[in-house]
């Protein structure tokens, strides 16, 4: 059985088939999509907003962090379409949101440049609490960089301070 019926369902929202499917255990639920970019199931029903496959995928260890081409985590997906549902169930779920994909935005940027507002806050509010300790150097400095950037302040002052 290809593990891409899997993703179908994810994506399509259709949670009895994917129960079934996931019942079964013959499927991985972790699978890479090569045409669609390294997705898995995970990210398809992020980026969908559907609540209750995110939830059903994480209650069947399905990997929070796992990153598509880009270095895009389930997270990242979901702040591009906006779907704060899905944010709040990752979250729940102990998805790292604050981790930076390769080129150093964060889901809670991505979700700044699609405008949504609301994902932007409360990706603020996750990431705010506290910096993730496997976190690397870099993406510290990114979301310190973010953050004095949202602030409208200046990256030479932050420099400045660094310096001191």
């Amino acid at each position: 059985m290809s593990e891409l019926v899997l993703h179908e369902a994810a994506a399509s929202g259709n949670y009895h088939e994917l129960e079934s499917l996931l019942m079964m255990g013959r499927i991985d639920v972790n699978f890479k999509d090569a045409e669609f970019g390294d997705r898995t199931a995970l990210h398809w029903a992020a980026a969908r907003g559907n609540a209750s496959c995110t939830k059903l995928l994480l209650d069947h260890n399905a990997d929070p962090t796992v990153r598509m081409a880009g270095g895009w985590t389930p997270a990242h997906c979901a702040a591009e379409e906006g779907r704060l549902n899905s944010l709040r169930i990752l979250h729940e779920h102990g998805a790292a949101l604050c981790l930076a994909e390769n080129t150093g935005d964060t889901p809670r940027r991505i979700a700044e440049i699609y405008g949504h507002t609301e994902c932007v806050e409360f990706l603020k509010s996750c990431c705010d609490k506290f910096l993730l300790i496997e976190e690397t150097d870099e993406q510290r400095k990114l979301y310190i960089k973010d953050t004095i950037l949202s602030q409208g302040r200046k990256i030479s002052a932050a420099k400045k301070l660094e310096t001191s």
